[in-house]
This record gives C-alpha cells, sequence and structure tokens, in this order.
C-alpha cells in the first residue's frame, strides 16, 4: 500500500465523528498490538526544561529516529528548533505517523477478512497496529500489493524488536530509511523492501537492539 494512499484514506475516514471499535476487551494481550494499547495521540509533557541553545540529547535521538532527515535538513530543524519551534516539529513528527496508517475498517477491507481474522492477525503478530485517540490504526508500511502475501512476512518477530515506548512515528522512520546492513545488490535498503524481497529478518533485530543500547 502507497503510504499517500493511507493519508488519503486516513484523513476520510478520521473525519467520521462516529467511530466504531469492532474489537471488545483489553488489547494488551495481542502481540501485535505496539506498546500493550498504550495510546500514542496524546503527546507527554516534555520531562526536561530546554534552553535557547537546542535540543537536550534525548531529544535529538528522538527526532533522527523518527525522519529520514539528511544531516543538513536536520540542522536546518535544529535551527528553527533554537529559535523555539520545538513543540510544532514535534507535532508534525507524531502526525506523520497517523497520516500513514488506515483504520481497523479500512485494513479489513484491504485484506479482505472479518473482524475475527483480524483479531487473530494481531494476537500473533502477523498484524501490527498502535492506538491513538482511542483509535486502533494499522500502518500502512507493513502492508504490500501482493494478494498473495498482503503483509510483510517475519512481522512477528520484528515486532517484539520494538521497544514498547517507542513511539510509532520513529517506527516509521525506522521502517523506511536505508540501513547500511540491510543492501540489496551492494545498495542500501529500507527494511519494508528488505522484507518484501523474503530477506532475513536477523539484520533489522540487530539494529533494534543496538539502539537501545545508544
Amino acid at each position: 500500500m502507497d503510504f499517500a494512499d493511507a493519508e488519503h484514506t486516513a484523513a476520510a475516514g478520521r473525519g467520521r465523528e462516529d467511530r466504531q471499535r469492532p474489537w471488545r476487551g483489553d488489547l494488551a494481550p495481542l502481540l501485535g498490538v505496539h506498546g500493550a494499547g498504550h495510546d500514542f495521540g496524546r503527546s507527554p509533557e516534555l520531562e526536561h526544561p530546554r534552553d535557547a541553545q537546542g535540543l537536550e540529547h534525548r531529544e535529538e535521538q528522538a527526532i533522527l529516529e523518527s525522519l529520514p532527515w539528511t544531516h543538513e535538513q536536520y540542522e536546518a530543524a535544529r535551527t528553527s528548533v533554537a529559535r523555539g519551534d520545538l513543540d510544532a516539529l514535534e507535532r508534525s513528527v507524531r502526525q506523520s505517523a497517523l497520516n500513514a496508517a488506515i483504520t481497523f475498517a479500512e485494513a479489513s477491507d484491504w485484506l479482505e477478512m472479518g473482524t475475527a481474522r483480524i483479531l487473530a492477525r494481531l494476537a500473533s503478530g502477523d498484524l501490527f497496529a498502535f492506538v491513538a485517540d482511542d483509535e486502533l490504526l494499522f500502518p500502512a508500511w507493513q502492508f504490500t500489493d501482493d494478494p498473495d502475501r498482503p503483509v510483510l512476512n517475519q512481522l512477528s518477530t520484528l515486532i517484539e524488536a520494538f521497544d514498547a515506548d517507542m513511539h510509532p512515528a520513529s517506527i516509521l522512520g525506522f521502517m523506511t530509511t536505508p540501513h547500511s546492513s540491510t543492501r540489496i545488490d551492494g545498495i542500501r535498503s529500507t527494511p519494508v523492501q528488505w522484507l518484501a524481497g523474503g530477506h532475513p529478518i536477523q539484520p533489522l533485530v540487530e539494529i533494534l537492539g543496538a539502539r537501545r543500547l545508544m
């Protein structure tokens, strides 16, 4: 599924005031629901004050992990932050994850599956979703245009490698950023391209593990 398509459907779907929730009960036991159902739509207040000189190290790392920016683009953003624009930047980064995701009903239509099968796939980790503003959303990066394999392979192993508090925007950035350890024919590829090509999951698990140690 193309991210532009996801953004279009998401904008239309979230315009509805009456959100229907076909699931019942606690989402926490479902492996495919990120952060045990934590609501990522509510941005927490920053724990530490920032001065006018720039970002704290942890904030720099969060933003660098969120989007596939070049060094020049990041430095331009950092200059903007020094002018006091961090809050707007954070909102933009977080919104990117919402725009590149689809609703439960849209995922059901795309996969041609009913509620029970969607929930079964979430339980096993063969689908990935997160909660934002009390709505279950499915990142578009996991879907393919192949009717025989509509969702990326090895998804459950990848999901277990995500930190529970890793924001969906950071996950989006990770999945759409080329990495040096995932080269195809000598060219850096994104995790989406890597998995779509049938390559092993281990390099991605190692990258995510290394990030935890940073």
